[in-house]
């Protein structure tokens, strides 16, 4: 280690290389340090379109109530919201 003139401390970069592979990361939803994937712990990357494969299956009924995209993500995307669908029960 080596100190600045306000005698903070500097990690060299091996240290800094240790750190980060001693991190939190993935070990919880609230970890400093997230890889991209699919578990539970993990940060969805960019291009996920959750249809099961990249990401988790997002299904119509699963978003009731909510937003969804109508014209395909284009750069001034449209949002509308999603009606509460009413089955008619008895």
């Amino acid at each position: 280690m080596r100190y600045n003139v306000s005698m903070a401390i500097i990690p060299t970069a091996d240290e800094v290389n240790t750190f980060h592979l001693n991190s939190d990361k993935d070990a919880s939803t609230q970890a400093l340090h997230h890889t991209l994937g699919l578990g539970a712990n993990q940060a969805s990357p960019g291009n996920h379109s959750h249809n099961g494969k990249d990401s988790a299956r997002i299904k119509f009924s699963d978003i009731e109530g909510g937003w969804m995209n109508i014209d395909g993500g284009l750069p001034n995307t449209v949002y509308t919201p999603i009606p509460h669908l009413d089955g008619g029960g008895i």
